[in-house]
C-alpha cells in the first residue's frame, strides 16, 4: 500500500510518503520566466520543472526558487477564502503528487495506486463544505504529472483511497502514536489545545476528554504577518526573499538581507527582525493564548505547532503571558512537519490496522501529551484481527467524528 500525505499550508507545502519527506515553498514560477532571466535555465539542485495533464504551460518549483531573484514573478499560493477552488492552489496538489510519485520507479511504467490523506481546516468538516467536495472532484482519479520531462502517473481510485482530516489533528496524532504505531495512554483523558501557527493563519483547537472541539479560533495572522511588517520597515516588496531570512535567522539568529547576488545590496536587519518578532510575539500570539484558554484549568497542557512555533520569542512570550500559562505550552522539535507526520500515522491506523514502522518511517519529534484522532464519518476501518485494541479505539474516535460533524451543522 503506498500512502501520500500532504498539508497544502499557506506559505509551505509539507509532503511524506514511506519513501521520503519533504517540505516545498507554496509558490512556484513560471518556467519560461525562469529561462528567460536565468542563464543556465532552471537547472538548479533542488528544483524540478513540472507540468500537469491538459496544460501547456511548465512551472518550475523546489527548495531552491531564491536563488533566481525573481520574488516579484513568483505565484503565490496564499490564500484567505475559497484557496482550493483557486487554480494556482489546485495545479500545486498536482505537483505534490508528482514529487512524492518521483520516489517510486514504478509510478513511469504504470499508475501508481495511491491513498491520500490531506488535512482541511476543522471549519471546512461539515457535509456541505465545498472544500472537501472540491478535493475529492480534484483527486479522486488518474493524475499524469511531469517532472523534468519524464511522466509520472499516479491514481486514486475511489472515496476509499481519500481521507479528508481536520488539519490541526495531525499534531494530535504525531503525538499520539509512538513511532511503533502503540496508542500512547499516558495523557489520553487529558484537556488539550493546540495553536497552529501557519503562514496564513494561526488556528486554536481544543480536545477535551478525546473529544474534539467542534469550531475553533482562527485569524488570519500567520506568520505572513510578520513578513509583511518587516517588509514595510525596509521597503521590501521580495517577500519570499523575507521568508528565506526568517528560517535561516532563526537558527542562526543573525538575519542578513539579500535582495540581489550583488553583495553590495546585503545588509544586517537582525535588531529590525528580532523587535518585529518580539512584537509579533507579545501582540498577536500571547493573546490568543490567554484569551482563548481564560480559565488556565482549562487546558492541561497547549501545543505549540506549525512552521511559527519555531519563530516566535519564547522570553517574550514568557514575559507576556507569565509563568503559569507558559509552563503548560509544550514546544515541539520540527513542528512545521508535525501536521504530514500526523496524518501519515493517522492513514497508516485506518488503512492498514497495527503495524510496527519501518525506521525509514520513524520521527524525530519528542512524543508527549497524546491525544485521541477522529476520522471521517465515510472512513473505512479495516483493522486486523490481531490487534482488538485498536478497534475499539477507532470506534470511539468515529463516533466522536459523527458527534461532531453534527455540532457544526447546527453551528452553521
Amino acid at each position: 500500500m503506498n500512502i501520500f500525505a500532504i498539508d497544502l499550508g499557506n506559505k509551505r507545502v509539507k509532503m511524506k510518503s514511506d519513501r521520503g519527506e519533504y517540505v516545498y515553498p507554496a509558490s512556484y514560477l513560471v518556467a519560461e520566466t525562469v529561462t528567460r532571466g536565468v542563464l543556465g535555465g532552471w537547472q538548479l539542485k533542488g528544483n524540478q520543472v513540472y507540468a500537469v495533464d491538459k496544460e501547456d504551460n511548465r512551472f518550475v518549483w523546489g527548495t531552491e526558487l531564491d536563488a533566481y531573484h525573481l520574488s516579484e514573478k513568483m505565484i503565490d499560493t496564499y490564500g484567505r477564502s475559497g484557496r482550493i477552488e483557486q487554480k494556482k492552489a489546485q495545479r500545486i496538489l498536482e505537483f505534490a503528487l508528482g514529487r512524492l510519485a518521483l520516489d517510486y520507479k514504478e509510478s513511469r511504467t504504470k499508475p501508481l495506486v495511491v491513498n491520500l490523506v490531506l488535512g482541511v481546516p476543522i471549519t471546512d468538516m461539515h457535509q456541505d463544505s465545498h472544500t472537501i467536495q472540491t478535493l475529492k472532484e480534484l483527486m479522486i482519479g488518474r493524475h499524469y504529472i511531469q517532472v523534468d520531462g519524464e511522466e509520472l502517473i499516479v491514481e486514486i481510485p475511489s472515496e476509499d483511497y481519500l481521507l479528508v482530516v481536520p488539519q490541526y489533528m495531525g499534531t494530535a496524532f504525531e503525538l499520539a502514536y509512538d513511532e511503533a504505531m502503540h496508542p500512547i495512554d499516558a495523557f489520553a483523558n487529558g484537556r488539550m489545545g493546540i495553536l497552529d501557527i501557519g503562514g496564513g493563519t494561526i488556528l486554536v483547537n481544543t480536545s477535551n476528554h478525546l473529544n474534539p472541539a467542534p469550531m475553533g479560533a482562527e485569524r488570519f495572522e500567520g506568520v505572513q504577518t510578520l513578513i509583511k511588517r518587516i517588509a514595510e520597515k525596509i521597503n521590501s516588496t521580495k517577500l519570499f526573499t523575507i521568508e528565506r531570512l526568517l528560517r535561516e535567522g532563526s537558527t542562526s539568529g543573525s538575519y542578513l538581507y539579500q535582495p540581489s547576488r550583488n553583495t553590495a545590496d546585503s545588509r544586517d536587519i537582525s535588531s529590525l527582525v528580532k523587535k518585529a518578532i518580539e512584537d509579533y510575539t507579545r501582540f498577536t500570539v500571547a493573546p490568543l493564548i490567554t484569551e482563548n484558554f481564560p480559565d488556565i484549568e482549562d487546558a492541561d497542557f497547549i501545543v505549540m505547532t506549525g512552521g511559527g512555533a519555531n519563530i516566535i520569542d519564547k522570553t517574550a512570550l514568557l514575559d507576556e503571558i507569565g509563568q503559569a500559562y507558559f509552563d503548560r505550552l509544550v514546544f515541539i522539535s520540527s513542528s512545521e512537519l508535525a501536521n504530514v507526520r500526523g496524518f501519515y500515522k493517522y492513514a497508516v491506523l485506518s488503512w492498514s490496522g497495527s503495524r510496527e514502522m519501518p525506521a525509514s518511517e520513524k520521527c524525530d519529534t519528542p512524543l508527549t501529551a497524546p491525544i485521541i484522532p477522529m476520522m471521517t464519518e465515510e472512513t473505512p476501518t479495516p483493522v486486523a484481527k490481531e490487534t482488538p485494541d485498536y478497534s475499539d479505539q477507532l470506534q470511539q474516535v468515529q463516533n466522536n467524528l459523527k458527534r461532531l460533524r453534527d455540532e457544526i451543522d447546527q453551528e452553521t
